[in-house]
């Protein structure tokens, strides 16, 4: 994994989790899926943005995603945090664009080891016959101000796992 100085690391467990966010079963890692359908709010006719706001009930978090302003850029947010797309250190070996549909996204809140972070899941058609997902993924920084770092994978989720009944 290469990440630039200034990015903090994100563990693998975290990335996988975000590949499987609509699976069962995240052992390590605590999930928050922010439940609903995306809504498309366009902000009047002078707006440089489009905003992408899952209609689930989270009065802590206020996430979406704002597309449509080519001088600034497409980003994710987490209240005040902004994570780029065009920023987001890639995981392999293509590198982000855009959110290609962003109504057909799931969002959702982790947690692991007392880090929190966004993750936007979104499928991409099929490699090898199996389902190939889109994920961006960012550490929540503490306090107010803190950009939001952003990774960025393609790939097919990991093997679904069976943990032991409790």
């Amino acid at each position: 994994m290469v990440a630039s100085p200034a990015a903090p690391s994100l563990p693998d467990v975290v990335l996988d989790t975000c590949l499987s966010v609509d699976r069962i079963g995240h052992g390590q890692v605590g999930v928050d899926p922010i439940a609903g359908r995306v809504q498309m709010l366009e902000q009047g006719p002078l707006s440089p943005y489009r905003l992408y706001l899952p209609d689930g009930d989270n009065s802590r978090w206020r996430i979406g995603y704002a597309s449509g302003n080519p001088g600034a850029g497409d980003y994710l947010f987490v209240n005040s945090h902004r994570g780029y797309i065009d920023r987001a250190i890639a995981l392999g070996a293509e590198a982000a664009s855009t959110v290609q549909r962003p109504q057909e996204a799931s969002f959702a809140l982790l947690s692991h080891l007392g880090q929190r972070y966004l993750c936007l899941m979104e499928p991409r058609g099929e490699r090898s016959g199996r389902q190939l997902r889109a994920v961006f993924v960012g550490r929540i920084p503490f306090g107010m101000g803190g950009d939001l770092h952003l990774y960025y994978k393609l790939a097919t989720p990991p093997p679904a796992t069976t943990e032991p009944a409790r």
